[in-house]
């Protein structure tokens, strides 16, 4: 089994270097007063043309990190660099980045174009040019035409994409977004979500995406930074992230688990209850162990004889307590006698399903077991 270990969730790590390194955030802190700071000591470094989502729970400093950024918040220390630039302590319109809000903050009493022109109109460049350029910046969000229509004539897709052509119009080294769809409805996210991740690698521009959503950070990033208490507790590729979780706060919330309890037996083996299981990556002087198995990495299949089962996989006998169909998923919660675990199942015409009541064996491969301290 691949697991990292980590005693917590934020444990110090190493700061990932790049060739091509080109925004760098070296021990920026935020703090007010004597109170903790909101964002401690935050090392990153993010390659040029690169998307770094930043993910994590509300008020773990993802959104001060991004404002202390664009220069909206002072740091309390540190250093913040694009290229060789140290632009620490610039004001926000000398620092040649682009920046999207999560209510997108246009202007109801301009026109599109004049919205997407504003930066330019700020920057001494005449009202034609402007305009001009506005244009073509709308045309690369797919809205070309619109230019002449009210904010308030749009959808919310739309008014997105206006924001964001507002942010690139400025041809900026560096775009932070923050939390841009939030405020959009289910069908409408996953739409933009592919068309903001084509629009970034068309453009190569590096960008910061601050989320609270998991699949806005997995599916749309190149890295991705999961933060709490105002520091990293990890930072690595969206895949990386979910299949080596570097501590349980990670695990649990990039993607569903199942969380245990259990001991150490040996460095191969486990205990969970009464039962023993194959999970290396265990260490002998941990105070406790936590085990975390995704519910999709479990299998249910119909009760039978154990010594008839696969001897690459572990296995537990359980009862069926509930079930909650999600379209395509079937989640089972499933009773082992010294817990409950949920597992996941596709849903289909042919597959066999189970009633509540059921035995069953759940069945999973040793590598799906990551064990950490607690």
């Amino acid at each position: 089994m691949q697991t990292t270990l980590s005693q917590s969730p934020v444990d110090s790590l190493p700061v990932r270097s790049s060739d091509a390194s080109f925004l760098r955030l070296e021990a920026i802190t935020k703090q007010y007063g004597s109170n903790s700071p909101t964002v401690d000591r935050l090392d990153l470094n993010l390659g040029k043309g690169q998307l770094l989502g930043l993910l994590g729970p509300s008020g773990c400093g993802k959104t001060t990190t991004l404002r202390m950024i664009a220069g909206l918040l002072p740091i309390s220390a540190g250093r913040i660099l694009i290229g060789d630039n140290d632009i620490s302590h610039l004001p926000p319109h000398k620092r040649d980045i682009g920046l999207v809000f999560q209510n997108y903050a246009l202007f109801p009493h301009m026109n599109v174009g004049e919205n997407v022109a504003f930066g330019l109109t700020m920057r001494g460049i005449g009202k034609r040019e402007s305009l001009r350029r506005a244009e073509e910046a709308l045309e690369t969000v797919r809205l070309p035409g619109l230019g002449k229509r009210r904010p308030k004539e749009l959808s919310g897709g739309q008014q997105q994409r206006v924001a964001l052509a507002r942010a690139l119009v400025i041809k900026p080294r560096l775009l932070l977004l923050d939390e841009p769809l939030s405020n959009l409805d289910a069908q409408l996210r996953d739409q933009m979500r592919i068309e903001i991740r084509d629009i970034q690698q068309l453009l190569g521009i590096t960008t910061v995406f601050v989320t609270h959503d998991q699949t806005e950070a997995l599916t749309m990033c190149d890295q991705v930074g999961v933060m709490y208490g105002g520091r990293l507790a990890q930072l690595g590729a969206p895949e990386e992230i979910y299949e080596r979780p570097a501590s349980m706060f990670v695990a649990q919330f990039v993607g569903r688990t199942n969380v245990l309890t259990g001991e150490q037996v040996s460095h191969q083996q486990v205990r969970i209850g009464g039962a023993r299981y194959r999970c290396s990556g265990a260490r002998p002087h941990w105070r406790g162990l936590k085990i975390a198995i995704r519910p999709h990495r479990i299998s249910l299949t119909p009760n039978r004889d154990p010594s008839l089962l696969s001897t690459a996989t572990n296995c537990v006998q359980g009862l069926v307590a509930a079930i909650t169909y999600i379209g395509d998923v079937l989640q089972y919660e499933v009773d082992i006698g010294c817990a409950r675990i949920r597992v996941e199942t596709p849903t289909g015409s042919s597959r066999l399903r189970y009633k509540v009541g059921d035995l069953v064996m759940c069945e999973w491969l040793p590598q799906d077991m990551l064990a950490f301290e607690g």
